[in-house]
């Protein structure tokens, strides 16, 4: 069963969820949002305390993951990446 970590900042409009097993350690998350996400010592992606990126940077972060680690929801639970297809 995969492990799903929700994130939430107060300071942020969206919530963050990382599904654990399908991370790679790619990384190419940090490079679009650094002051939201970083690798913790097993390489899987975590989203930082303190002030998050803006929400489109937060979204092309996600975006960017080779395996859709990374989903971002509104305040409301919906889902804003991955899209619905």
């Amino acid at each position: 069963m995969e492990e799903t970590v929700t994130y939430k900042n107060p300071n942020s409009k969206v919530i963050i969820k990382v599904i654990n097993e399908k991370c790679i350690s790619a990384a190419t998350c940090i490079i679009h949002a650094p002051e939201t996400f970083d690798l913790d010592a097993n390489g899987i992606v975590y989203a930082k305390e303190g002030t998050w990126d803006e929400a489109e940077k937060i979204i092309k972060g996600a975006k960017s993951c080779p395996t859709t680690a990374i989903i971002v929801e509104d305040l409301e639970g919906n889902v804003l990446y991955p899209e619905n297809k």
